[in-house]
């Protein structure tokens, strides 16, 4: 995994969205086992365009039916389709794997350049925040134990990320939204950037602020 913290919001949003889709499916019925979200196909790209639907007309049954709004409909469809084309961009020169969008895009995320990553995580962000305000989902955020300060700037609103089914993979932020300011921040992250969100991987956390396997599973008992 790259600790870049574009790499590990961009890992964030992802997981964040897809918990989001499956809360959205989870409302329907048993026996719905439509994929949802999937993948454009790959293939040659010419100047006018022209490619398939990452999310598709089943989705948009799935959507509206629930949130009873077009809008999200297509704002879903137009960030996690942006996302996904950053990607395949950037990874032209070798097989795009195939399967659903978002599951695609979790796999390619951590192996991307940071600025492809940082582009991803914007268009990840815009999509779940749409899909959550709408289906009034909150968000995946959890406290941490003992309410400890942020490295850097002190607030006490550090919070998991929650979405990843395995904890191991739960990134830590700091809710009041303070950003890195570089080399002389205080935050303690792996890389540190200019105007970066702050984020940790959940090894940080266990080993920065002492917690336990435990304590971080927690999180969200």
């Amino acid at each position: 995994m790259n600790h870049h913290p574009s790499n590990l919001w961009a890992a964030a949003n992802c997981w964040s969205l897809r918990r989001a889709w499956a809360a959205a499916r989870d409302t329907n019925t048993g026996d719905d086992t439509r994929d949802g979200i999937r993948s454009p196909i790959w293939g040659n790209r010419t100047s006018a365009g022209g490619h398939g639907d990452p999310i598709g007309d089943t989705v948009t049954a799935d959507v509206d039916h629930h949130a009873h709004t077009a809008r999200t409909i297509d704002e879903v469809r137009a960030n996690v389709d942006q996302a996904w084309w950053l990607l395949a961009s950037a990874t032209r020169n070798t097989p795009m794997p195939t399967g659903p969008a978002l599951a695609v895009i979790s796999r390619l995320v951590p192996a991307a350049d940071p600025n492809t990553a940082d582009e991803v995580a914007g268009y990840l962000d815009r999509a779940d925040r749409a899909l959550r305000r709408t289906l009034r989902l909150g968000d995946d955020h959890w406290p941490i134990p003992g309410n400890p300060p942020c490295p850097g700037c002190g607030v006490r609103m550090l919070r998991a990320r929650t979405s990843a089914p395995d904890s191991s993979a739960w990134p830590v932020i700091c809710a009041a939204g303070c950003v890195c300011l570089g080399d002389t921040c205080g935050c303690g992250m792996d890389i540190r950037v200019k105007r970066t969100v702050h984020i940790w991987p959940a090894a940080w956390a266990r080993n920065t602020l002492d917690l336990t396997a435990t304590e971080v599973d927690a999180t969200c008992a």
